[in-house]
């Protein structure tokens, strides 16, 4: 594996195109010799749970900056729709190969592999070659969702202001039990963009390799849950791979864990079982079951409620015999950090005492 060059990337809100991509930062790969496992696949222990599922009969749509015919994805990787007014679907920006290789990387012998490696990913292209996009292209990217009704949704874009018409797609695609997994974004303080902030969705941070919190990983009572997000490798245009960081790594992380969780409950289904993973809150009930708590307890403003055993969650049997935790956002406690006194108020108490 060699580096040819590394570089932050930062997509500029224009003139009509709220929605962009959250600041990433990539570091091109020239080619790998085998099939490379990143740190997310290993740390999370995904391979261990290949022998249950690997996504196969599960489609997940991913809404970005066009369709990819990299060779690490192959049939995995479908056409769907352009949307933007770029004048082709072919991803020319990069951003959502990466993403769409976190997901759906065949389990080869070149390259990387993803964390769902039967399932298939649907390219829509909704975000210019620039990276941004307009209200009504998103819009209208949701809609198709609606009408060919994939497993899972995956956003990883952003805009800090919303439309009518995006919610509605929004709470359609919730009541036709289709999550939609969405980038928290990458301005830290700045808070959580939508369509993360709905409460519909699931909003994901990111963290990194030693299991911290990433600086640039968005802050927000809307963040959900966190996701290996720092340091990703994945495919990238002309058949190359790169590095790249952000919540938009770690939102099709998660999307591809739904889509192992799908298929599992699918298939235990089939064998006679019960399938009590059908639903959008059933889904989140069962995350939240296997989710090891981070930072402060209970749910915080950085890692939501923390991050998923994968392994445990996937290898547990008969899950529909437990008895689920209910996943109820309105009466959770979102906890932040005390604020620091200055000297000056330090010696202003000593003198009240």
């Amino acid at each position: 594996m060699k580096d040819i060059k590394s570089k932050t990337k930062t997509t500029k809100k224009s003139k009509g195109n709220p929605f962009r991509l959250p600041p990433h930062a990539y570091t091109f790969v020239v080619s790998t010799l085998s099939q490379k496992h990143g740190w997310a696949i290993k740390q999370c222990k995904i391979p261990s749970t290949w022998n249950i599922t690997q996504g196969e009969g599960e489609t997940v749509m991913v809404i970005d900056t066009g369709w990819s015919d990299h060779h690490d994805l192959g049939d995995n990787c479908i056409k769907g729709k352009n949307f933007s007014t770029s004048k082709t679907i072919d991803d020319l920006e990069g951003h959502q190969t990466h993403c769409m290789g976190i997901i759906a990387a065949k389990n080869n012998d070149i390259g990387m592999v993803g964390v769902a490696p039967k399932c298939k990913v649907v390219a829509v292209k909704a975000l210019n070659d620039n990276g941004s996009g307009s209200f009504d292209a998103v819009a209208n990217a949701l809609e198709y969702a609606i009408e060919i009704k994939p497993s899972v949704v995956s956003m990883s874009l952003g805009a800090p202001t919303t439309t009518k018409r995006i919610e509605a797609a929004i709470k359609t695609l919730y009541d036709m039990n289709i999550p939609v997994v969405c980038a928290a974004g990458n301005d830290g303080k700045a808070g959580v963009d939508y369509p993360g902030k709905y409460p519909q969705t699931i909003a994901v941070a990111a963290y990194d390799e030693k299991g911290k919190i990433a600086n640039f990983s968005a802050i927000g009572d809307e963040v959900d849950f966190a996701a290996p997000g720092v340091d990703i490798y994945s495919t990238f245009l002309n058949n190359r791979y790169s590095i790249l960081s952000g919540t938009s790594m770690a939102c099709p992380f998660i999307s591809g864990v739904i889509a192992l969780l799908v298929s599992k409950h699918k298939k235990q289904e089939a064998d006679g079982g019960t399938n009590d993973c059908k639903t959008v809150e059933e889904i989140k009930q069962h995350l939240l079951k296997y989710t090891i708590d981070k930072g402060y307890v209970g749910k915080d403003v950085n890692w939501g409620y923390g991050i998923i055993d994968v392994e445990t969650m996937l290898l547990a049997k008969n899950d529909a015999s437990l008895n689920l935790p209910i996943y109820t956002e309105p009466e959770t406690v979102v906890k932040t950090p005390p604020k620091r006194k200055s000297l000056w108020q330090k010696i202003l108490g000593l003198f009240k005492k």
